[in-house]
């Protein structure tokens, strides 16, 4: 799970770096959403698929994936909720330590994970805010 969480944000970071200051973070995470789909869908690890990333308003960047041996309802709610858990804390601990997003989080860009099943059915999602990440 971390590998995914390292590879897509490194290549997001990288990306970010090489934007210019002058725009705003809005506008620079937007070309930074259209130069990671060129490479999607991007199959990262373990039955999860990269499918998209956007910029949405207020410097949030949301990554959708597919769980591609999934299927929501053959799910229990305690699985998807253990997986969203650990998802998260893999997602955080990285955003907190990792030196390729320290853009992000000198900019306070609030990151968003939506997950769907193999169907395309929405099955869990989470984000995680600057007041997450910056606390120790």
């Amino acid at each position: 799970m971390n590998n995914v969480f390292k590879c897509t944000l490194l290549s997001v970071s990288l990306m970010l770096v090489s934007c210019k200051k002058e725009r705003s973070t809005d506008d620079e995470l937007k070309d930074v959403a259209a130069s990671m789909n060129k490479m999607t869908p991007q199959i990262l690890s373990d039955g999860v698929r990269l499918d998209s990333v956007s910029a949405q308003p207020g410097k949030t960047l949301r990554y959708s994936y597919t769980l591609t041996d999934d299927v929501k309802e053959n799910v229990t709610p305690e699985e998807i909720e253990a997986f969203k858990s650990e998802a998260k804390v893999g997602a955080l601990k990285i955003i907190k330590t990792s030196a390729e997003i320290k853009e992000f989080r000198d900019r306070d860009v609030t990151m968003e994970y939506f997950y769907y099943d193999k169907n395309g059915k929405p099955t869990t999602d989470f984000k995680i805010t600057p007041s997450e990440y910056k606390t120790q």
